[in-house]
């Protein structure tokens, strides 16, 4: 049986704005409500409520905390899993702990020998093993280092294989699992080298951290982002560990342990640095992962969960959903039928539809980030724009993860590549061709004006587009010139 995916669904629906476009109307006003929907949700969650501070619940750990380091690799460049596990070898007033490096499918020997052999000069609390036929990308390959970990740990700790952690990350670590005795902790995520122009895609990032995470905290209901967690591994092995079953395991595994009534802490604090994705595909990839992984999330259910703590799971899950795709493809096939026929009122009514949902996406994800900046530090206008830029760059991958998830299409996990002699400088033909398609639409008679905006709307991602390319550029530079 044909299964549509985004592509698919796009064609069809321009299909149908040309063929049918009051059909086609009826899609995009589905998708202009789901979309207003998703924009009240975010609004509802950004609502402070007069709770205090969280209370502390100590009934998750008692005794001393021994951590298992577990760090998963695959075809990552030798030199930066080797600072990982170093910048790991230096830390201070820590607790015991050991160093799981698990190199998993990387078909070249000369990218894994390298740190076999660091970890063996380290000493026996850093243990490196090397698996072939390892399934379930990286859930797969963090259960198979659960498995050999030691007896005597007592915690889980998720490092990413280009993360260099603060020489005080496992000592800070141990005292907030002491003070509060969460089941897990999440730090957030950060970047090194992201001064100059990288510092606004460095931000829109952060903005997941800036206002998801800090809400979810305020609500209980803090989920886990993948890499400087750390989960209480009784709960961990109680629910059945890892799981492949999205590309997002890691926020599926923190709405597992909120559902049998484990809790978790977001820790606001810097302990690590990784690497910005060095291309625009590589943000790309990210993005579509995050959209698509997190929807297969909530569509394992919230069962289990309070309403308000409910409410900020889905906030964050759906951070990066848009409905962009649906929009763009009506106004497209919507534009076609009025250049052809431009008394077409049914026409009309799609590309005026159409065009306001283009707004309304490019609405609800620029505006929080631009409020959420100008509350957090007041950047410069430069890195603003920046942070807005990559935002707005990046909407067609959050829309074609977003649709596919909505129509049950997993996807496969890919990692993000950290090989700079692999990135590329160019955006990729798909934006491009929605721009072209946005000029044409400016000239199409009789097109009303919401339509005209949702042309212009077509447009700019892709001079955008460009723009993050160049500061992505300069970014490897700075990464070639400090030998990261």
């Amino acid at each position: 049986m044909l299964r549509l995916d985004s592509r698919g669904v796009f064609l069809a629906l321009i299909g149908l704005g040309l063929i049918l476009p009051v059909v086609a109307l009826v899609v995009v006003g589905m998708a202009l409500v789901a979309q207003a929907a998703l924009a009240a949700l975010h609004l509802m969650a950004g609502t402070r409520s007069p709770q205090g501070a969280q209370t502390c619940d100590r009934s998750a750990h008692e005794g001393p905390v021994r951590f298992s380091v577990h760090v998963a690799a695959h075809e990552e460049p030798a030199d930066l899993v080797m600072r990982t596990v170093l910048a790991l070898s230096r830390q201070v007033d820590a607790p015991a702990f050991e160093v799981i490096v698990l190199d998993n499918n990387t078909r070249n020997p000369a990218l894994w020998q390298p740190v076999e052999a660091l970890c063996r000069e380290l000493g026996p609390e850093f243990r490196f093993y090397h698996e072939e036929g390892v399934k379930g990308a990286k859930a797969g390959a963090l259960n198979i280092a659960l498995a050999r970990t030691d007896p005597r740990a007592t915690h889980i700790v998720v490092v990413d294989a280009d993360y260099e952690v603060a020489p005080d990350f496992l000592a800070v670590a141990a005292g907030e699992i002491r003070r509060c005795g969460a089941a897990f902790i999440q730090f957030p995520q950060a970047y090194r080298s992201d001064s100059g122009e990288a510092a606004g895609i460095s931000l829109e990032l952060a903005d997941y951290f800036l206002r998801h995470a800090r809400r979810a905290e305020t609500a209980d209901a803090m989920l886990l982002t993948g890499t400087l967690s750390v989960i209480a591994r009784g709960p961990l092995e109680a629910i059945g560990g890892w799981s492949d079953r999205t590309i997002t395991e890691d926020a599926e595994l923190g709405l597992r342990l909120r559902q049998q009534g484990y809790r978790g802490r977001y820790i606001d604090r810097v302990v690590g640095r990784g690497l910005l994705p060095l291309d625009l595909a590589g943000l790309t990839l990210q993005r579509y992962r995050w959209a698509s992984g997190n929807l297969h999330t909530i569509r394992r259910g919230l069962s289990g969960l309070p309403l308000r703590a409910a409410v900020h799971v889905v906030a964050q899950l759906t951070a990066w959903a848009s409905l962009a795709l649906p929009f763009a493809a009506g106004l497209i096939g919507g534009g076609l039928r009025l250049a052809a026929t431009p008394d077409d009122r049914p026409a009309g009514w799609l590309a005026s539809a159409s065009g306001l949902g283009l707004a309304l996406v490019f609405a609800t994800a620029a505006l929080p980030l631009l409020t959420a900046m100008l509350a957090n530090g007041r950047p410069g206008l430069g890195t603003v724009w920046a942070a807005l830029s990559s935002r707005i760059a990046l909407l067609l991958p959050s829309a074609a993860g977003t649709v596919d998830a909505l129509l049950g299409r997993a996807g496969a996990f890919c990692r993000t590549s950290k090989d700079v002699g692999s990135a590329t400088d160019r955006p990729g033909a798909v934006l491009p061709a929605l721009a072209l398609a946005g000029v044409a639409l400016l000239a199409v008679p009789g097109m009303p004006l919401s339509g005209l905006l949702g042309a212009v709307l077509l447009i700019l991602p892709y001079p955008l587009a460009r723009a993050t390319c160049t500061r992505l550029s300069v970014y490897r530079a700075s990464l070639v010139q400090a030998q990261v």
